[in-house]
């Protein structure tokens, strides 16, 4: 199975949304982290085939999806960042819904939403209406679609907006188990999200994916650049100003800080084992405010 994209372009108005990206995928769990305002829906709804590139091809298995159309759709579950509900139907309609709408045979739509329904927790609500649902919930019930054909290609726009921890965990085991031999591509903002389950993470910023890395890649990027340094709380508030941080810690009078920096950060301040979260941080705040200072 192959996602290609070629010089994939985008414009609204004079702003250029996506600015030429050609990538490959295949099986497995696709990462796509960046800040708010990257891109990263636009692309997801290229993806979806829901929204034209101004220029550039996606081709899913050496077939260009617009020509492809209906045939491609097919193989694909699509959850996008808002989830529009009839407000009259109960989870069980909407799912019905979904399902007429994929063509799906009625006895095995009735067993998939049966069987999704209990995997994603809302079994003992489907007859409930989705308007009455909490946030979390409504996230599930797209969940649910978006799995219900069993599709090839799994595209999902921040999935886990409104879970609790608890949910994001159950649902990064979901997405694990289903990608053996399927390809899913997750976008978000939440680093947490993809850390331990995507094959390859990709970074996005301004239209344009910077780095297409593993976990690992990104870790042995950041030897040497987390440090953790201790200073009095008044000081604090000065120094992060001039300084990434990534976490503070109170240790009674003293703060103990951790820092992103390509230089130790002061003599006593000593080297940290790093995360993705630090590698995010270096890429999208220390690279820029070093570029800035140059």
């Amino acid at each position: 199975m192959e996602l290609r994209l070629e010089q994939i372009a985008k414009n609204y108005k004079d702003k250029k949304v996506l600015k030429g990206i050609s990538l490959t995928m295949g099986t497995g769990v696709y990462g796509l982290l960046g800040p708010n305002g990257s891109g990263k829906t636009t692309l997801i709804r290229i993806l979806a085939n829901v929204l034209r590139p101004a220029s550039g091809r996606v081709l899913y298995n050496n077939a260009d999806i617009q020509t492809a159309g209906d045939k491609y759709r097919a193989r694909i579950g699509y959850l996008p960042q808002d989830v529009a509900f009839y407000s009259d139907f109960t989870g069980r309609d909407y799912l019905e819904y979904s399902a007429a709408l994929k063509w799906m045979e009625k006895r095995r739509a009735k067993e998939r939403i049966e069987n999704l329904a209990r995997t994603v927790g809302l079994w003992n609500d489907l007859c409930r209406k989705c308007a009455a649902y909490s946030g979390g919930m409504q996230r599930r019930l797209g969940i649910a679609q978006a799995l219900l054909d069993d599709p090839a290609i799994l595209i999902l726009d921040e999935p886990t907006s409104g879970l609790d921890p608890f949910e994001r965990i159950k649902f990064r085991n979901i997405i694990s188990a289903y990608s053996r031999d399927r390809l899913v591509l997750l976008s978000t903002h939440i680093v947490s999200d993809v850390e331990h389950i995507a094959a390859q993470i990709m970074m996005m910023e301004q239209g344009t994916i910077r780095h297409i890395h593993t976990g690992r890649e990104y870790l042995d990027m950041m030897k040497q650049k987390v440090w953790l340094a201790e200073m009095p709380a008044g000081a604090l508030m000065e120094y992060q100003n001039r300084a990434v941080i990534s976490n503070v810690a109170a240790r009674g009078d003293i703060m103990e800080v951790r820092v992103i920096d390509e230089n130790r950060p002061s003599p006593d301040a000593r080297p940290a084992a790093p995360t993705l979260e630090d590698a995010y941080l270096y890429i999208f705040n220390y690279l820029p405010q070093r570029a800035g200072r140059e």
